[in-house]
């Protein structure tokens, strides 16, 4: 659907399109509506369309799916923001391309870019979260729509399978078993909702014996065949046929976009005397914030505008972009850990009340763990040691040479840079897997 659109197709629009009613019907059927809502019996117009013999049920049933798929369409951060007037289209296109470059999501962009205050971007979203249950729950309790009991009762015994035979339980795993046993079983539907409950209760009485024969099949050859998504699966080919010999730790993998971090007085070049950094969001690293404060930089062959500035203030600064945004500044920059900046590219700073050239600390940050001692203790690694961590997302990659910084009073956290992010499809926080050889753990 084209960004900017604020309105959802009413259903008599959606069954006009679709030659399932006249222009002239549409009226008449609202006539009746308003007439039966007065007598106190709700109904709806493809209901009333139908049992007029207007329209087939079938066509009522595929307009309300297109309803509800552009009215989910339109229930973003970005879309609502548009619809309240706070965004152009222009804006939230803007918006979304950055989304496409650094794996962000659009409230996230949208902030970045300083087009709406992030308290706006909240009351956004959770305005799209209502729009798309509301869309959700129409085309469910729709008559036009039945529902497969089925689903619940191979839903319930999954996950209680999967708990007694230690399975994976992430989703994907979840899905597959789900699926694999639903197609081995009949199909249950049910039209009227109200009465759902008495047809689970039959249903599971009637099918349960044979819904776990089919959940139990399907375990098995989920656990034969686990997919390459998986989110706990490392296969023969990443660990060489050594499954056995690792153990595996989950952590937090989270995306990091270009930033800043400034010394007192790189900022005050800057942003003036007596500047301070003012907080814009806190991060998970205890005691660090994104700030509201922006920079833009420099290079060779082009500039990059609105970086921003992690406080709190550090001894040096340094820059930190990915490897896309080289060809953008017409310079390379390194890979390096925070503030080893040694032989590194200067590059020039520009803020509001002046700019200052680096004389070095451009780098692209090599890929890192932030670990509590108590989570070094229980991995089994020391400060400074390095790792393999599986990324899990679609195109799941394994990230050599990930290093250990252990410190009290951080957070078990790993940082990666959008370009990362993008080679191995993940978004902008998932969940890793620290591999372990056993002889090390």
């Amino acid at each position: 659907m084209a960004a900017g659109r604020e309105t959802v197709r009413r259903l008599g629009e959606l069954l006009v399109e679709k030659g399932a009613l006249r222009h002239e019907q549409i009226g008449m059927l609202l006539d009746e509506q308003r007439a039966v809502t007065a007598a106190g019996v709700h109904s709806r117009i493809g209901e009333i369309a139908v049992r007029r013999g207007w329209s087939e049920a079938d066509r009522v049933a595929g307009a309300l799916r297109a309803q509800a798929a552009e009215e989910i369409d339109q229930a973003d951060a970005g879309q609502m923001l548009v619809s309240m007037g706070i965004l152009t289209a222009g804006e939230l296109e803007v918006a979304r391309r950055r989304c496409a470059r650094t794996a962000e999501t659009i409230g996230e962009a949208i902030i970045e870019l300083g087009l709406a205050t992030p308290e706006k971007v909240r009351v956004a979203a959770t305005l799209a979260m209502v729009r798309t249950s509301n869309a959700i729950r129409r085309i469910t309790t729709s008559s036009f729509c039945p529902y497969n009991v089925m689903e619940l009762i191979v839903g319930e015994e999954t996950s209680a399978a999967i708990r007694h035979d230690g399975l994976c339980a992430c989703s994907q795993c979840w899905s597959n078993v789900v699926a694999l046993a639903l197609n081995a079983l009949p199909a249950r539907y049910v039209s009227d909702l109200v009465r759902l409950p008495d047809y689970y209760r039959r249903f599971r009485e009637e099918f349960g014996e044979l819904v776990r024969e089919r959940v139990a099949a399907a375990l098995s050859h989920v656990r034969s065949n686990p997919k390459a998504s998986c989110l706990s699966r490392f296969s023969a080919e990443i660990l060489a046929g050594r499954e056995a010999d690792a153990e595996v730790f989950e952590v937090t993998v989270r995306v990091l976009g270009r930033h800043a971090h400034l010394d007192r007085a790189t900022l005050e070049r800057l942003f003036g005397r007596r500047a301070a950094l003012t907080v814009l969001k806190e991060l998970d690293q205890p005691g660090e914030f994104a700030a509201n404060e922006t920079v833009a930089i420099e290079g060779p062959k082009g500039s990059i505008e609105r970086i921003r500035i992690v406080g709190p203030l550090r001894d040096r600064s340094q820059v930190e972009i990915s490897g896309t945004d080289q060809f953008t500044l017409g310079t390379t920059a390194p890979v390096r850990e925070s503030g080893s900046l040694e032989g590194t590219p200067a590059i020039l700073l520009k803020g509001p009340s002046g700019e200052t050239m680096l004389p070095h600390g451009l780098i692209r940050a090599l890929r890192h763990i932030h670990m509590p001692p108590a989570d070094a203790d229980r991995v089994g690694v020391t400060d400074g040691a390095r790792v393999c961590v599986r990324l899990t997302g679609d195109r799941a990659t394994i990230a050599e040479g990930v290093i250990v910084r252990v410190s009290a009073g951080s957070a078990l956290e790993m940082h990666i840079d959008s370009d990362e992010a993008n080679a191995a499809g993940v978004p902008v926080e998932s969940v890793g897997q620290i591999l372990i050889p056993r002889r090390l753990a």
